[in-house]
């Protein structure tokens, strides 16, 4: 299939008889189709050899519920993708005319269509009442193609103008500035003195930046302040006496200004920044109708997009694939009305689990300009073709231009194209602690297509995608495990799901405290405890800090539980005749223990064996984030002479009634359990003056936190 194959079918399909047709057909084949193959051919009039070379073709994929052998039974999206070919087979195209994505082609056609047709019906409604009952007429599935056609264009807007504010108060933070756009085409700004006059313009597109970093875009059918006063305006332009020939031939023509507060210090934009911020406009300018349709009056439906990028069955991205489409179409055309860039590829990790070096590159968004369309590639492993461009800029980190690819080169990566590449750029897709998330590649078919002045706009583009990635990504983390939350609401870090928390301590001790308190005023109870003692164990890791400085938080954290999960295999084993002993995280390296009946001398020996336990390397999964991940041996690292220090104390129930009792009714519980926790964060406070790797006790002779173990020599 070549691309004019492709783009006469694009015009074919958009005609409305021919529209018409197909919905028909494809109503026709959902209400009356019994999915076999023989009904299927009945429905629309072909034979069942006709469909079975269709699906060699790969145009359908029937189902096959007894096997590869078993007969054909058509879903409803397989029936509605045969319409669509029956129709254009009929018109005169033959298979290898067809490209195998046509239901795409064809869905993206009909919610451009009812996204028109809908937001004509809402400028046609004399008053808002009659626009909501039209608004009303629409199923939910005519909503959602709307919000998904509206989905890219809202999304430049907002993102192109913030992007552009941005760099203009990059010298001059936390100032109040705007962008005011003129739609009109006669619209005369050379008469724009002051804010006030800003309303001469009419209908513009307006870009807002507040001090606090938020953005905001709008349309206005008159720009105009509520208190003008607090404003100034000025165009955007540079600094003449620099002097970019193109930057300067651009702003001679450019309507954008800008409204910034009264107070601020002048703008002073250099030529480069002036010519990227128009170049980064200018598609705003070029698409006035498109913005009247997606930011004027009528539907706002919601739409978060979230798409998991990762996933296997490769969802479409509106997007992603709208900012491919944008990039091509801002290289503009040669003079023969060609686009001057052939294609726009944003590859990312086919599997971000996987070191980079191990793993793929998938092309997750792509131009879908008939004119630039190439079909999808699978990108194989980096260490097999580590000469691509894109290749080298992920693994390099910087950007790689390629001003003249010889014919050779160019055919061995884009065997698929009529028109070899001569020219390309690689950008890596900037990440979370210089980590690439992927690389955004443009190519042209000229050689040198790519001067300092594009590179400058590619590279803003670029950040848009980098913040598009970043915030699916975080926005599939929120949305992971939700079961977990539903059963665990207390529990946040999985990977410490098998220890008690601070939370567990706190109402243990809380429950323990509060028997001891209704004790009181019952003699059987009283003399039920007057022999029985609780003993707290306080565990931390010794240069704790040192080792997150030196490691990072991520390793330290797969430390910490490495090490938590050594002192419950001890209690299990030394403590069987402690029923009572548990176990606590309460927060970073700290652990603590009770243990119920146990005496100091007993809680002595207990800490001395646990600090003798924990010494000695540790070998971990650095990259581990989930407690049921699995480990691949080539992430295990080994952490040595790891050590902890303990800190030691014990009450008598009795001693614990008496210190309640000096409290306050209502403050009591809560302030006892304060106490105990206090005299073991001093207990571990000595044990860190003492260097580390020592048991720290309560001695009730000396009335003071001693060191017990090891002995001083």
């Amino acid at each position: 299939m070549d691309v004019r194959s492709r783009q006469s079918i694009v015009e074919h399909l958009r005609k409305d008889d021919v529209q018409e047709r197909i919905m028909l057909s494809i109503h026709r084949g959902r209400d009356e189709a019994t999915v076999t193959i023989s009904r299927a051919a009945e429905l629309f009039g072909i034979t069942e050899n006709k469909l079975r070379d269709w699906e060699e073709y790969g145009f359908l994929n029937p189902l096959r519920p007894g096997g590869p052998k078993g007969r054909r039974l058509y879903t409803p999206t397989e029936l509605d993708k045969l319409a669509i070919i029956r129709e254009l087979i009929s018109t005169g195209y033959t298979a290898s005319d067809i490209p195998p994505d046509i239901d795409q082609v064809w869905q993206k056609i009909r919610t451009i269509r009812e996204a028109e047709i809908a937001a004509n019906d809402y400028r046609e409604q004399e008053h808002p009442i009659s626009a909501q009952a039209a608004l009303d007429e629409l199923s939910i599935n005519q909503r959602v193609n709307m919000a998904q056609a509206e989905l890219f264009w809202r999304y430049y807007v907002n993102h192109s103008l913030r992007m552009a504010l941005h760099l203009i108060c990059e010298e001059i933070p936390n100032t109040t500035a705007g962008l005011v756009l003129p739609l009109v085409a006669d619209a005369d700004t050379s008469k724009i003195q002051r804010v006030e006059d800003l309303e001469m313009v009419g209908e513009s597109l307006v870009g807002w930046l507040s001090p606090s970093g938020s953005s905001q875009a709008l349309l206005t059918t008159r720009p105009r302040f509520q208190y003008s006063s607090d404003f100034r305006v000025e165009p955007l332009q540079g600094k003449q006496t620099l002097g970019e020939q193109q930057g300067m031939a651009v702003a001679q023509h450019d309507k954008t200004m800008i409204v910034i507060q009264r107070e601020a210090s002048a703008i002073q934009l250099s030529n480069e920044t002036t010519a990227t911020i128009q170049r980064l406009l200018q598609p705003l300018y070029q698409n006035v109708e498109r913005s009247r349709t997606c930011m004027g009056f009528g539907a706002r439906d919601i739409v978060d997009q979230a798409t998991e990028i990762n996933n296997t069955l490769n969802y479409e991205d509106t997007i992603l694939n709208g900012l491919a489409d944008i990039i091509v179409h801002m290289g503009g055309l040669t003079s023969a009305a060609k686009p001057r860039w052939r294609l726009c590829w944003i590859l990312l990790p086919r599997d971000t689990s996987q070191p980079l070096h191990m793993s793929n590159l998938s092309i997750k968004a792509q131009n879908q300009d008939t004119t630039t369309y190439t079909p999808k590639l699978t990108l194989s492993a980096f260490d097999k073709h580590c000469s691509h461009p894109y290749i080298k800029a992920l693994q390099s980190r910087h950007v790689i231009y390629q001003p003249n690819i010889p014919v050779t080169e160019s055919q061995t990566i884009f065997r698929n194209l009529e028109v070899p590449v001569r020219s390309a750029l690689a950008l890596p897709i900037a990440g979370e602690s210089g980590i690439p998330l992927g690389v955004l590649y443009v190519a042209s078919q000229l050689p040198d297509a790519f001067p300092p002045a594009d590179q400058r706009v590619l590279r803003l583009l670029n950040r848009m995608i980098e913040e598009l990635l970043r915030t699916y990504y975080v926005r599939q983390q929120a949305t992971l495990r939700l079961s977990e939350v539903m059963k665990k609401p207390a529990l946040v870090d999985t990977l410490f799901g098998n220890f008690s928390s601070e939370n567990d301590f706190n109402h243990d001790v809380e429950n323990l405290l509060t028997q001891l308190w209704d004790a009181d005023h019952n003699a059987e109870k009283r003399a039920r405890y007057a022999d029985k003692v609780v003993s707290f164990m306080a565990i931390d890791i010794d240069k704790h800090s040192s080792l997150a400085n030196k490691y990072g938080d991520h390793l330290v954290r797969n430390l910490t539980r490495e090490i938590g999960l050594r002192i419950q295999e001890q209690i299990r084993t030394f403590f069987k005749e402690y029923p009572e002993c548990k176990l606590y995280h309460i927060h970073a390296d700290r652990f603590f223990v009770v243990l119920r009946n146990t005496s100091l001398e007993l809680t002595r020996e207990h800490a001395e064996r646990l600090r003798i336990g924990t010494i000695g390397t540790y070998k971990l999964d650095a990259l581990r984030v989930y407690p049921d991940q699995h480990s691949r041996p080539e992430s295990m690292i080994e952490l040595n002479d790891i050590t902890v220090r303990l800190g030691i104390t014990s009450y008598a129930y009795l001693k614990l009634s008496e210190i309640l009792h000096e409290h306050g009714s209502e403050f009591a519980i809560p302030e006892v359990r304060s106490i105990i926790t206090s005299a073991l964060e001093v207990a571990l406070a000595k044990g860190q003056v003492e260097g580390g790797n020592v048991v720290i006790s309560w001695d009730y002779e000396l009335r003071n936190f001693l060191r017990w173990s090891p002995l001083k020599r």
